[in-house]
């Protein structure tokens, strides 16, 4: 068994001129004050609007560009002529970004909304992996569709960093069980110590091939008011089963008093076999 846990440092006293120690305390203070810039992966997305019937297209409108960070989603939206009488088709579009594995450009995660005066809103997602262009069908009647036609770019910028904010102090008491359809056993208890708005982690890894059991719970207090605490609580990992392997991998928020235990199940199959853990705060 694995516990991610803190750890405390302790620096001995060590005797220094006032002098030395004055000009290492503003040098120290001089870099403490610096707040941390890192590289992001950034992805420009430009969109263009095609007006499809039958076997020919033709631009609509003029292109738009949106650039999509890491940290949030970014909007959109183009109008299209749709139908002889004037109508318009519009459309919105909402760009996120997902991890790809390896140094791959980011995954791009696309929703269309498509508003049309006495239609249904048509809602539709497109994926985009890599660099490079992309047709995404969004709405469609008879022989008339509209698609757009997304190209991505990568993007590195370097950006400032703020310093994080450490919240109140928070406790888990975490009870590990083992169970077995209506039976279960209790394997180990845990303590972690975070704040909120840190996330803490309990891991471990059991077997190997066929047998491995890997699971990992995150603990996020999200805030505390009271004697209430918000939590968002993240089960991954895999579990054996009968021939196949089972993956794991959802986020739930619990609402919870001081000192009331919540229990978040991963478990697999029909009896559930796997682990529950007994979550228990305190602050």
């Amino acid at each position: 068994m694995v516990v991610n846990s803190g750890a405390v440092y302790k620096i001995g006293a060590v005797r220094r001129p006032p002098i030395v120690l004055a000009a290492a305390w503003l040098a120290a203070s001089a870099v403490c004050a610096l707040p941390p810039v890192v590289v992001e992966r950034h992805v420009v997305l430009s969109v263009e609007a095609l007006l499809v019937e039958g076997s020919e297209s033709r631009r609509e409108g003029d292109p738009v560009s949106i650039e999509v960070g890491p940290d949030g989603e970014e909007k959109t939206g183009l109008t299209v002529p749709w139908g002889p009488q004037g109508a318009i088709a519009a459309v919105r579009l909402t760009a996120r970004l997902s991890p790809s594995p390896g140094d791959d450009a980011p995954l791009v995660r696309c929703t269309a909304q498509v508003e049309v005066a006495g239609r249904p809103v048509r809602i539709s997602d497109r994926v985009i992996e890599g660099e490079g262009t992309a047709l995404f069908e969004v709405f469609d009647e008879g022989n008339r569709r509209i698609v757009l036609a997304l190209r991505t770019e990568p993007l590195d910028r370097a950006v400032v960093r703020r310093f994080a904010k450490v919240g109140d102090p928070v406790r888990f008491l975490v009870a590990v069980e083992r169970v077995d359809g209506d039976r279960a056993v209790l394997l180990e208890t845990n303590h972690l110590n975070t704040f909120v708005g840190q996330s803490v982690g309990y891991s471990f890894r059991l077997g190997h091939d066929e047998s491995r059991e890997e699971l990992r719970l995150d603990l996020l207090p999200l805030s505390v008011s009271g004697d209430i605490v918000t939590i968002q609580a993240g089960i991954s990992g895999a579990l054996p089963g009968a021939g196949v392997t089972t993956l794991l991998s959802r986020q739930e928020r619990i609402v919870a008093s001081r000192m009331s235990t919540s229990a978040i199940s991963a478990t697999a199959g029909t009896p559930p076999s796997g682990y529950r853990f007994q979550v228990t705060p305190d602050f």
